[in-house]
């Protein structure tokens, strides 16, 4: 037994070696692209004269504004943008607009061998999920789950403080033992919740609950086994969310994972109120979570959130759920 444990695991590194994408650095290339919703030329604007302003060099197509009903161009369009981004040798990171909806329609046409053997930084959340856990599970590059350059560089106010700082702490900072996201330095008025206590290493692995369940029984399934997993979501009713977490209950997801880590499960202003009959999503998180035995932190600030905290995909981390920290254990790029 002893023996095939060791071949699983060196197997395991065969497949999939480190693969790190080379850190962010004034004077490098960003593509804009659009592979899910349709961009804002005023929000695309404002965050490419904040890149500009560091350093960076901007790039994007003569049509990323097109639409394609509430897509950002038909989907061989979207696919083929994407595409180009990891062929060309001058573009160091791909920083896709917006989530919305759409990356789901094009997983399917996308060159795996290519984004493997040419890695880059790609960031973005929301609908991005579907391309971060579509290329973790096909290539094991570290993606970055991270804000938008619509939501995000090119809001308003830009990044909050604590956004900004754990973005470039993620892309472009050498980080050779790691770093540490400590919520509570930073003096916002949050308040995570610590469902079970304890502590527990794995890679990071997550992103928008609704994108992860969309892709169960599909190629690009999440892989949960022995990693800490992050997920959050916006706009949802408790029974809703308790359908999504009660399908991946049911497929095994929670079973061996060494750590969760849930976001704030925020609705949106037009979601309808609850009825007197409903559990709150606090009572579906306790459900689901406290009994798990592993440490489990919710209410964390992450994704469709103001204070969206970047995390590097498939780098070893680990969560303190009494401290209320979260370590990442290795450098997130080369």
């Amino acid at each position: 037994m002893k023996y095939l444990f060791i071949f699983f695991i060196t197997s395991f590194a065969l497949v999939f070696p480190e693969n790190k994408p080379q850190r962010l650095t004034p004077g490098d290339t960003i593509l804009f692209v659009a592979p899910s919703g349709y961009l804002k030329q005023d929000r695309m604007a404002l965050a490419k004269t904040r890149l500009e302003e560091q350093g960076y060099v901007t790039l994007q197509a003569e049509d990323i504004f097109r639409q394609h009903g509430y897509l950002g161009g038909t989907d061989k369009r979207r696919a083929d943008e994407f595409m180009a981004g990891w062929s060309d040798p001058r573009i160091k990171a791909i920083f896709p607009g917006t989530g919305g909806y759409g990356t789901t329609r094009i997983l399917d046409q996308l060159d795996y061998d290519i984004i493997k053997n040419n890695p880059k930084i790609l960031i973005g959340f929301s609908d991005i999920t579907g391309l971060h856990l579509a290329i973790n599970k096909m290539t094991g590059l570290t993606t970055f789950h991270t804000p938008s350059p619509m939501y995000g560089l090119g809001s308003k106010n830009n990044l909050s403080p604590i956004s900004d700082h754990f973005f470039w702490q993620a892309i472009a900072k050498n980080n050779p033992n790691g770093y540490i996201i400590d919520v509570k330095q930073f003096d916002l008025d949050e308040s995570m919740i610590t469902l079970h206590g304890g502590k527990g290493i794995g890679k990071l692995i997550g992103g928008n609950l609704s994108l992860i369940n969309t892709l169960m029984g599909t190629p690009y399934e999440i892989e949960t086994n022995g990693k800490i997993l992050f997920i959050e979501d916006v706009g949802e009713a408790p029974y809703r969310i308790d359908r999504y977490f009660s399908q991946l209950k049911l497929a095994g997801k929670f079973d061996h994972v060494t750590g969760i880590i849930l976001g704030k499960f925020t609705r949106r202003a037009s979601e309808p109120p609850d009825d007197e009959n409903s559990f709150t999503m606090m009572e579906i998180l306790e459900q689901y979570f406290s009994h798990l035995g592993i440490p489990v932190l919710a209410n964390f600030p992450i994704g469709h959130y103001k204070n969206n905290i970047s995390f590097p995909i498939g780098i070893m981390a680990e969560l303190d759920a009494d401290k209320q920290i979260i370590r990442i254990l290795e450098n997130p790029t080369k």
